[in-house]
């Protein structure tokens, strides 16, 4: 399963001497229960046996290694459950890595001097990493859910206090006997709580979900300390033994639901921020200036776009246009630059957050925009 960690061993790859085939593979099946990857493979292989290569820097033998690489590791390893393929080989070196997760991806096929990661980060950042909790009165059952996909779980099953021999039905017993199991059930709650205290620990949720009948989950909550309650993004009713797949399936609505309010939420801050031009840009020239100083927050940008800039030879200063000259110092610059890339690249090297939208909810931005640190 990828993770933020893949995203920032990827950026750290300085270029090498090799140029860098970066493969993009939908790997879901279609109407027919067939994957159509090896019709995209092999239309842009056929590609670049058709003009000369070497002069582009990528002889044919070379890609055509890189090619054959990529078909045998999805014949090898790929795992039929997944839904996309993400493969990084230089041409004509050594460097290869793969990656597959069940999440479809676009098929896209790109050759830089660098691992090209925008898509891959576009999957990072649209899913939230779920840390499902089932509580009722005698056990816990803690959901790991990434993906879409069960990544793990753990179950805690409480011990009851030994029962007293001289409960009767209406006896005077009785009463005695009830305080003894709601001091048994404040028990089980208080180590449920550390449970899910250590998951939260280890595996790092974006959020939690708490699940169970609205008594137990009111009482639950009252042992659960602060920081873990701000995590809470979604509470309902649901059987503590209900299979995963169900659960799973159950919350997907809620959790879209509460992302989408977010996404609306931030989308109206950027709008007004930019109107009042308080600590935000809009477009792609003022948000890599933006990016290139350190300053943003959160960069929201528009899912699956392209769009070409320029870099100056001598600065390395991005422009989301082309020009000849940098404005700066009069050097010339560098076409065909993929300011996506890039404006992706440097927001995830500095910690900003990254929200990747629809594209007409950034459609008067033109793409793109930033709320800004100062």
């Amino acid at each position: 399963m990828i993770s933020k960690q893949d995203l920032e061993r990827l950026l750290a790859r300085d270029g090498g001497e090799a140029p860098v085939l970066s493969l993009y593979l939908d790997m879901s099946v279609n109407s027919d229960n067939k994957r159509t990857f090896g019709v995209f493979l092999a239309q842009k292989e056929s590609q670049f046996a058709e003009f000369d290569s070497h002069r582009a820097g990528y002889p044919v033998e070379a890609l055509g290694v890189a090619f054959d690489r990529v078909r045998d590791w999805i014949e090898r390893d790929f795992d039929e459950e997944n839904r996309a393929v993400v493969v990084f080989t230089e041409i004509g070196g050594d460097w290869f890595e793969a990656l597959q997760f069940p999440v479809s991806v676009q098929n896209r096929m790109v050759i830089n001097d660098r691992p090209y990661i925008a898509p891959l980060a576009q999957v990072l950042e649209s899913y939230q990493h779920h840390g499902v909790v089932l509580v009722d009165r005698e056990h816990v059952r803690i959901l790991s859910v990434y993906l879409g996909t069960l990544l793990d779980e753990i179950e805690v099953q409480g011990k009851p206090f030994p029962a007293p021999h001289d409960v009767q039905a209406g006896g005077y017993a009785a009463p005695r006997y009830q305080r003894r199991k709601r001091e048994e059930m404040r028990h089980f709650f208080r180590e449920f709580a550390k449970e899910v205290e250590e998951f939260v620990r280890r595996y790092q949720p974006d959020d939690l979900v708490l699940l169970g009948t609205e008594e137990n989950l009111a009482r639950f909550r009252e042992f659960l300390p602060e920081r873990l309650l701000e995590l809470v993004a979604y509470s309902g009713p649901t059987r503590v033994d209900e299979p995963a797949s169900q659960v799973l399936a159950g919350i997907e609505a809620q959790l879209d639901a509460e992302h989408s309010r977010e996404t609306e939420t931030l989308i109206e801050l950027l709008h007004d921020r930019v109107q009042q031009d308080y600590l935000a840009t809009a477009g792609f020239e003022s948000t890599l200036t933006a990016l290139q100083e350190g300053k943003v927050d959160t960069l929201v940008i528009a899912r699956d776009q392209d769009r070409e800039g320029a870099r100056c030879a001598r600065c390395g200063f991005l422009f989301a246009r082309e020009t000849d000259t940098c404005p700066y110092d009069g050097a010339q610059t560098v076409p065909g630059i993929d300011v996506v890339e890039e404006a992706v690249r440097m927001a995830e090297a500095q910690g900003a957050e990254i929200e990747f939208v629809n594209a007409s909810a950034v459609s008067d931005f033109r793409g793109v925009g930033a709320l800004l640190r100062f």
